[in-house]
């Protein structure tokens, strides 16, 4: 199991860098709006999250509000917005990197998707 932790930690850390070098090629048409994006599913996922009912532990999401916070920490929601932007609206989808890194990033650290009882979801 921990070999296979390491490579799951690895892989997104690759991502990561990818998503860090992405965002540097791009500096041009990066705005304000990835900062925005990089701390919004922590301000609209983890935040609202304790609206919901005390948490039955440390370390764990209240039951009800792990559907939110999981909404906010996968990679369809921003996917489907990116191409939305690019393909759609010929919208500017750059600054929606700061939303996928901080998701590569939290997998980096640990921090996946929640299970129903609020803890971490097994891989």
């Amino acid at each position: 199991m921990m070999r296979a932790r390491v490579v799951h930690h690895s892989e997104y850390l690759a991502l990561a860098l990818l998503l860090v070098g992405a965002a540097i090629w791009q500096k041009d048409q990066i705005t304000a709006w990835f900062w925005f994006w990089l701390i919004a599913p922590d301000l609209f996922g983890l935040v609202p999250a304790f609206f919901f009912g005390a948490s039955p532990t440390k370390g764990y999401l209240p039951p009800r509000a792990v559907w939110l916070y999981n909404l906010w920490h996968n990679f369809t929601l921003p996917a489907v917005l990116w191409i939305a932007l690019l393909f759609l609206f010929a919208g500017n989808p750059w600054p929606l990197l700061g939303w996928l890194l901080h998701i590569a990033a939290d997998r980096t650290l640990g921090f996946g998707l929640r299970g129903p009882d609020g803890g971490q979801a097994l891989i």
